[in-house]
């Protein structure tokens, strides 16, 4: 019952209405029930709430509960609430169990992590300072990103990733940044990158 009202408070709150007095329900949704409940209490939170609102001091327990949680679902419910609506202030309670699904089995709740620190180095990048990637790790994957690069500026990409006749302008960027990334302490691969993309 309570579900479905929160589905339709959504729906008002979508359409314009005020509907701040489900907020509360919503959190409560998110803290009790069951799976079901506690997906559409979650979304109802991350669509209501705002970053400063009061009421997530509420959820903060339900959230290192969920992360703590061996059930997979409720791990990858608590990271993405983490990654939309999580308070800077509240970034050092979750820090801890965020960095440890780095090295979660599974690929999702990984990836879901990795959002969850990207959102955290935007709103406070002095909180995750003592995060560092090594890129000299992962520079055996250089050879890859040429490829795929090469694919793009070739047109091998369906043609709905075009933009103005531009082969997939943001792959392209997002490659580059990469490449730029990984060749950062080496100015031999730059000679080298350059001397491969001019040709």
């Amino acid at each position: 019952m309570m579900r479905e009202i929160m589905v339709r408070a959504m729906y008002c709150e979508m359409l314009g209405y005020d509907a701040s007095f489900t907020y509360i329900h919503a959190i409560k949704l998110a803290q009790q029930g069951g799976v079901l409940e506690k997906r559409v209490g979650y979304l109802a939170v991350s669509l209501f709430l705002n970053e400063g609102h009061e009421l997530l001091l509420l959820l903060v327990n339900t959230v290192l509960k969920d992360l703590q949680s061996t059930n997979l679902i409720e791990a990858c419910m608590a990271l993405t609430v983490v990654a939309q609506v999580f308070p800077k202030d509240m970034i050092p309670a979750v820090l801890p169990l965020v960095e440890d699904k780095l090295s979660h089995p599974k690929e999702i709740i990984r990836r879901k992590a990795v959002l969850a620190l990207y959102k955290f180095y935007l709103i406070a990048p002095n909180q995750v300072q003592h995060i560092h990637s090594n890129p000299d790790g992962y520079k055996d994957l250089t050879g890859s990103f040429v490829t795929i690069l090469k694919q793009v500026l070739g047109g091998k990409l369906p043609v709905d990733f075009n933009y103005r006749n531009v082969p997939a302008p943001w792959l392209q960027l997002q490659l580059l940044r990469i490449l730029s990334l990984l060749g950062k302490e080496d100015q031999s691969f730059y000679v080298a990158f350059v001397y491969f993309y001019m040709w």
